[in-house]
Parts: C-alpha cells; sequence; structure tokens
C-alpha cells in the first residue's frame, strides 16, 4: 500500500500534537477562578430554580454561574448535573460537563453508565469528564468504547482519554487501535502509546511485525516519538516489510531515533523501490547529521523524482559539508520551484552567499 507523496515526513517536528476539541482547548475556563466556597440550598437558591438557569437561560453567563453553584452544591446537584449533560443543547451539555468534571468520583458510575447508553455527543462529553476525574474505574469502558463504538469520534475521544489516564491494561488495545478503519482514530490511538512511555515500546515492537499493514505503520510512528534506542534493531529491519508505507514509516523512526547503527540502512534504503520511501529514507539521513550520508545524497541529487531531489537537497543543507555546495549551486541554476528554493536555503545553511 503506498502512501501519496504529502505524507512523506520531511521536516523533524513534533507530530503528536494534541487535537484541539471544545474538549482541550480551554482547560482553564474564563470564569473559572470564581470562589470555589461550598453552597447549599439554605443559601436562598434551590437546584431547581438553578437547574432551570442552566437550561432555559438566555444570557450565557447566567448558565455558566447556574452551573457552576450546582457544581458547588456538590452531590445532591449531581442529578441536574447529569440531567443537563444528557438532555440540554450543546451549550448546556458543556457547562454540565465541566461542572461534572469537578465533582469528584461520586459521579463515575453515573457517567460509566452513560458513556454505554447516551447519543454520540453525549458519549464523547462524557469520555472527557472521565478523563478529568481521572478514575480507574473508567479503563474498561474506556477500552470498550475504543473497540465497540460505531462513532468514530467517540474512539478517538476513547484513544485520547486512555492515553491521558496512562494505565497499562489499555496498552493492547491501543496497539490493535492502531488497525481502526478511522485513520483519525489510528493517529489518536498511537499518540496515546507514546504517552504511555516506555512501558509501550516490547508491545509496540512485537506489533511492528505481527500486526496488519495498519497495525505495523501506526507501530512505527509511536515508537519514532518515543524515540527508544532498543527499538534501532527491529525498525531498521522494517526497512524491508512488503508495504511501501511500513518502509516509510520505519526510516521516518530511525531518523528521529538519533542512533548511528540506522546510517547505512537509510542509505541502502536511498534506492528502494518506492519513491516514498526514498524520500523519507533521504530526510531522515539529515536528521541524524552523519557525514557518512554525504556522498550517496549527492548521488541522488538527479533523481528523476522531484520529491526525493527536494528531500536530498534539505538534506545536504542539515549535514552542513562544503562537498555540497557545487551540486547544490548546479540544482539552484538547473532546477525550479520547491527544489530550486530548497536548494538556495541549503546553500545559506552552507554560508554560500554568491547566488
Amino acid at each position: 500500500m503506498a502512501t501519496q507523496n504529502e505524507d512523506i515526513i520531511l521536516h523533524n517536528s513534533l507530530s503528536t500534537t494534541q487535537a484541539r476539541t471544545w474538549l482541550g482547548q480551554d482547560e482553564h475556563h474564563p470564569h473559572s477562578d470564581a470562589p470555589d466556597t461550598p453552597i447549599s440550598e439554605t443559601d436562598g437558591v434551590t437546584i431547581e430554580a438553578l437547574t432551570h438557569q442552566l437550561c432555559a437561560a438566555g444570557n450565557r453567563r447566567e448558565r455558566f454561574n447556574a452551573a457552576w453553584a450546582l457544581r458547588r452544591i456538590g452531590q445532591p446537584a449531581m442529578g441536574a448535573l447529569l440531567a443537563g449533560l444528557r438532555e440540554g443543547d450543546e451549550e448546556t451539555q458543556m457547562l454540565a460537563a465541566m461542572a461534572l468534571a469537578n465533582t469528584g468520583r461520586a459521579a463515575v458510575e453515573y457517567l460509566i453508565d452513560m458513556l454505554q447508553n447516551a447519543p454520540d455527543a453525549v458519549r464523547q462529553k462524557t469520555i472527557w469528564v472521565l478523563w478529568k476525574i481521572g478514575d480507574l474505574r473508567a479503563v474498561d469502558p474506556l477500552i470498550a468504547a475504543l473497540h465497540d463504538d460505531p462513532n468514530a469520534k467517540t474512539r478517538r475521544y476513547a484513544a485520547w482519554a486512555l492515553g491521558q489516564l496512562r494505565d497499562d491494561r489499555a496498552i493492547p488495545d491501543l496497539i490493535r487501535a492502531l488497525g481502526d478503519e478511522n485513520d483519525r482514530v489510528r493517529v489518536d490511538a498511537a499518540i496515546a502509546l507514546e504517552r504511555m512511555g516506555q512501558r509501550a515500546v516490547e508491545p509496540l515492537l512485537q506489533a511492528l511485525f505481527t500486526g496488519s499493514a495498519n497495525v505495523r505503520i501506526g507501530a512505527a510512528k509511536s515508537l519514532a516519538w518515543l524515540q527508544d534506542t532498543g527499538a534501532v534493531d527491529l525498525l531498521i529491519a522494517a526497512l524491508k516489510d512488503d508495504d511501501a508505507e511500513v518502509r516509510v514509516y520505519a526510516a521516518y523512526a530511525l531518523g528521529w531515533i538519533d542512533d548511528v547503527r540506522a546510517v547505512m540502512p537509510l542509505v541502502e534504503a536511498l534506492y528502494d523501490e518506492a519513491a516514498e520511501v526514498r524520500a523519507q529514507a533521504a530526510a531522515s539521513l539529515g536528521w541524524l547529521g552523519d557525514e557518512r550520508a554525504v556522498e550517496p545524497l549527492l548521488h541522488v541529487l538527479d533523481d528523476e523524482n522531484a520529491l526525493l531531489t527536494y528531500a536530498a537537497v534539505e538534506a545536504l543543507g542539515n549535514l552542513g559539508d562544503v562537498r555540497a555546495i557545487a551540486p547544490l549551486v548546479l540544482a539552484y541554476q538547473e532546477d525550479a520551484g520547491k527544489v530550486r528554493y530548497a536548494a538556495r536555503d541549503a546553500l545559506r545553511k552552507l554560508r554560500y552567499t554568491y547566488l
């Protein structure tokens, strides 16, 4: 299964940035510094009145204040907040979720039941509340949602939450999710495995050779982000995988892991039958910074594949070897577009200014 050119990762930038959804954008709410003194119905408010204000008030601030007041009442108001999460409109659900996230573990069993029985949008918000509470009773229900939920967005949120909770029980199931039919679920599972840290390395190495193509690709991504040098030998072996995209991500991972054992295998991968593998091997050699890569990269500068030429030009700029100056000048003069600009930038890195 060959990857598209735009999937090649030619820049060694952090790729595990968390997706920004309403769940993760604003953990510090603009009004969350309000006094947190517990209140009760004896303070002149009733749960019924606050519930009405939460669900029906036209003013957004009033609705927020109602949600936070219910949160401060505590367990007696939990039913109202759960009802707001399950049955309210979008804004009511969001406010109820934020309030419930601060109520503590008393809500966990109710939330787990909601995770199994509520509509899609409610399940997704429920997952966030369970993560914020941080009770490990949520792990098994979240694993079930990751496996079985028909909604891909819910499976994504389940993967994300399991990565945040960092419980080892989820590792095999997150590896299984690397083969999910939805590409975003696969990415979120890979990110979650990276968050598990070194505990995930051995299971990922096993998956690198025993899973489906998508599982092997996801395993290589996670291993790249974990940057464990113990993975180098098996990632080198994965450069011979039957699937071109697996080979791409094996080369990518070897570029991230700073280990000289990868240099010559990546040089060999410059001649892979798949152009996208050759391009990623060139990029990764540039990241590693080993001078043994200079001559092999010079040899592929005139390759007919523009993506490989571009990657090789960038890599030579990163390596900083003066042997590349004349070939890069030629590339600047004879190539067009992206390769020409890459050659100019590479020559600047080499302090060559006679253009």
